[in-house]
This record gives structure tokens, sequence and C-alpha cells, in this order.
């Protein structure tokens, strides 16, 4: 029963804190100008345009805006394809965001429950998650060695259409956004997630030997 607390615990901490990386770097207004300056984005389109077109994108993906638009020459620069596409990114937000609440709270209900055993449990969680972030490093790296087959299939796994198939001789998007942009903030997202789940991971730890170290304090001051 520990052990299975401290793997369910482990598994929903790790998909909280990547739906929240995740979340949290597509409305990044500095990572989006570090990569269009390292790009060559803003030379290119012009710091204006870009920026408009990623306050846009910004303000629609977080809920500030019901519909996607950025006028350009009189009429929305964004393209019926675009708009489609960026309509379904943000249902997948809105989706995640709902199920990382309800993991939350399942986390924390469970942590109620077992807060008679919190010590095994903690060293359970710390183990599993340990484990967690080593399977899920091995599939970044493997990822990493081919970026586009793994965007691709992300793409065909979460999306039933093909909107997000967008053409570079009309789509703003695209253009801006060149797979690399995405390369860098799959990177940001991996780093983030492993950073913030070895940290949970080493607390856990230490709140498992602080209780076993407390616990044979008082067990030792019984028998004397």
């Amino acid at each position: 029963m520990k052990s299975f607390a401290g793997m369910l615990m482990a598994a929903i901490f790790f998909l909280s804190v990547l739906i929240t990386s995740f979340s949290a770097l597509a409305v990044s207004a500095p990572f989006y100008s570090y990569e269009y300056e390292k790009n060559g984005t803003y030379s290119e389109f012009g710091r204006k345009e870009v920026d408009g077109v990623t306050g846009a994108v910004i303000e629609y993906l977080g809920g500030k805006s019901e519909y996607l638009y950025y006028e350009a020459g009189g009429s929305n620069i964004f393209t019926q394809r675009e708009t489609a596409h960026m309509a379904d990114v943000r249902g997948l937000f809105q989706f995640f965001g709902s199920m990382r609440n309800w993991m939350l709270a399942a986390f924390a209900l469970i942590a109620i429950a077992v807060r008679r055993e919190l010590r095994a449990v903690s060293r359970c969680f710390a183990i599993w998650l340990i484990f967690i972030v080593a399977g899920f490093t091995a599939f970044a790296a493997a990822a990493a060695m081919n970026y586009e087959y793994f965007f691709t299939l992300f793409h065909e796994v979460f999306f039933t259409n093909d909107y997000w198939l967008l053409d570079p001789a009309d789509s703003i998007i695209i253009n801006i956004m060149p797979i690399s942009f995405f390369s860098d903030a799959a990177l940001v997202i991996v780093l983030s997630t492993l950073s913030a789940c070895a940290l949970a991971a080493l607390a856990a730890h230490r709140l498992g030997k602080t209780q076993a170290a407390q616990t044979n304090s008082h067990i030792k001051d019984l028998l004397t």
C-alpha cells in the first residue's frame, strides 16, 4: 500500500510538473523574444509585427482573448487554418489544465490518507519519482535524436485533423516559429521538469530520513 501510494503520488507529481512547464512556457513572452533574436526572426519580419502576432497568440492561449486576431493590412493576419489549429491547441491546454487540477486534488487526498505513514511513503515517492525521471530522460534523449519524427507523432496523436500542417507561403505562425523554436521549447520543458522532480525527490528523501531519525530518537527515549 505504501509503495502504491508513493508510486501514484510520484506519477501525479511528474505529470503535473510537466503540464505546468508546458503551459507556462507557452505564454512566456521572454522565451519567444529570446528565440526570435536567436533565429533572426525580428530582422526578417520586423519586431513590431512579430511581437504583435506573438502577443495575440499568448493572450489567446492564456485565455485573455476569445479570438485569435491581429490586424495587418486591414484584416486578420491569421489564416482560417491557423485559427482552427490554434483553437485545437487552446482546447488541449484547457484539457490538460483541468486534468492537472484534478490530479493535484487527488495528490492532496492521498497525502492526507497516508499522513500516519509519511516517512515510508515519502521514501517510496522519492524512489518512484527517480524511476519516472530516468524513463522520461531516456525518452527525451531518444526524441532529441529524431525530433522531427516525434514532433509529427505528437501532432498525430493529440490532434484529430491536419490543421497543424501549415503552409509557409501564407502562415505567419510557421514562419516566425520554425521547427528549431519548438525543439528549444521542448528542451526547456524537459530541463525544467527534470529539475523540479529532482528537487522534489531530494526533499522527499530528506523528509523520510528526518522522520526516521525522529522516530528512532523517540523509541530510544522510551527505552531509557
